[in-house]
């Protein structure tokens, strides 16, 4: 992806490749968010959301693997030394869980506008959480 290229950011919480890629009512909705828009994820999101897959299917967690990695429209954060610095250092101002406050960290460093999830706990955070 061009990182000049003008778009909003939206980052790809981990529940949403796991519904795309298994069988549930939002397999659909999500598999539109994969297609259709671009975003931005870290390397933690895309391993729980295969390490999840694969525990179903591991053959289908290898093909959402490819299929991610193949995307022209992700962009993908490495799980750095920073990246946990600058997540530990916020949670005495966010109550999430550690995997989430990376990802709400991520989202905040990358100035996303918005947190793609099914997941509440991102709710009331400076960033909207949105639904597919």
């Amino acid at each position: 992806m061009n990182s000049t290229e003008p778009h909003s950011t939206e980052f790809l919480d981990s529940n949403i490749i796991v519904y795309a890629f298994t069988s549930n009512p939002r397999k659909d909705k999500c598999r539109n968010v994969l297609r259709e828009r671009r975003f931005l994820t870290n390397s933690l999101a895309i391993s729980e959301a295969i390490g999840t897959i694969g525990t179903i299917d591991k053959e289908q967690g290898k093909i959402a693997l490819i299929s991610i990695l193949r995307s022209g429209n992700i962009q993908i954060i490495d799980l750095s030394t920073n990246l946990l610095f600058e997540s530990v250092r916020r949670q005495h101002k966010y109550n999430l869980k550690l995997f989430d406050l990376i990802h709400y960290t991520t989202a905040l460093l990358n100035n996303c506008q918005s947190i793609i999830s099914y997941d509440k706990d991102f709710d009331k955070l400076e960033i909207p959480r949105v639904e597919p």
